[in-house]
């Protein structure tokens, strides 16, 4: 069925809120894969050659695969200046977890970490005057409730490295601000800018934490840059097509992928608390996906200008 069909019957606003959605949620799924390869497959390399290495890759396929086809489009930008903030936000968030890794355990990391729906609530709502709702919050602490099970942090998460932990949340809920502010941007900009400033610092600095790694180091690194490209292309679209009150806590799909990734391939059963964890997840992020097509379907959505419509 053809899109301009299928629009007969679908308003709208419903098709670019579920876009908007898949986009997050494609996103976790990519930042699972990541975080997986990383841990299993990367070995004996430091984590800011794995990220230098990363967005090496990253750009290197931007500029092959993708430069020949969009030449000028990967570099015009409405505002460099925001962009390059922008981009120094995901140099922001790994800082931040290494630094909070090396001073708390990493489920305390992550448990902390995982306030960024909330952020990125709060931002939309302060910041970028985008009305969250009731619905919504609810839906997010919900969704918080679940992620914790799944995790079990214990009282490092009071630790005072645990700011560090949220601080990788408030820049990755910027980066998602950001691009929703930057939207009309041609989004491989936006990709191309994520990754040149990160790339170029990190290279002032590689003398330091280089080392030569393994093929299997290089081979997983290089599948962290490709699966990574696409998840933050994806996570920048889905700021750009709509508020980020409606995304946000779509964000925590992450935690449920990373659960049945770990069943699927390294064959880890989950525990009663994780089944749990993950039950109330599932229905907290089905009943938000219920309200925001039935949001869109009322009319009371929000008037979208998303860019080039990639």
């Amino acid at each position: 069925m053809s899109s301009h069909i299928w629009s007969r019957f679908v308003p709208l606003t419903q098709l670019v809120s579920l876009r908007a959605i898949f986009y997050m949620c494609l996103a976790s799924l990519c930042f699972s894969v990541v975080e997986l390869v990383g841990q299993h497959v990367v070995q004996n390399v430091s984590a800011y050659a794995t990220v230098w290495f990363r967005y090496a890759v990253h750009l290197l396929f931007m500029i092959i695969v993708l430069g020949p086809r969009y030449r000028t489009k990967l570099v015009q930008t409405s505002n460099l200046k925001l962009q390059i903030v922008r981009s120094l936000t995901m140099l922001g968030m790994p800082v931040c977890f290494i630094l909070a890794a090396q001073r708390m355990p990493a489920n305390d990391v992550w448990a902390v970490y995982w306030t960024s729906p909330l952020v990125a609530l709060a931002l939309s709502t302060w910041v970028l005057r985008e009305s969250a709702g009731t619905i919504r919050w609810a839906a997010s602490l919900i969704g918080l409730v679940g992620v914790l099970f799944i995790i079990q942090p214990d009282a490092g998460i009071f630790a005072p490295a645990a700011l560090l932990a949220f601080g990788m949340g408030v820049c990755i809920s910027l980066h998602l601000m950001f691009s929703r502010i930057l939207r009309h941007d041609h989004p491989l900009a936006s990709l191309f800018y994520t990754a040149l400033w990160v790339f170029l610092i990190l290279c002032f600095f590689l003398p330091a934490f280089w080392e030569m790694p393994s093929l299997t180091s290089v081979v997983g690194m290089t599948i962290v840059g490709l699966v990574g490209m696409v998840g933050l292309f994806a996570l920048a679209r889905s700021g750009e097509l709509a508020p980020l009150a409606v995304v946000a806590s779509f964000a925590y799909t992450e935690v449920l992928w990373t659960v049945i990734l770990n069943l699927v391939f390294f064959g880890i059963l989950p525990g009663l608390r994780t089944v749990l964890g993950a039950s109330v997840l599932v229905a907290a992020t089905a009943c938000l996906l219920f309200y925001e097509v039935g949001f869109s379907v009322r009319g009371k959505f929000w008037n979208t200008n998303s860019g080039s419509g990639i």
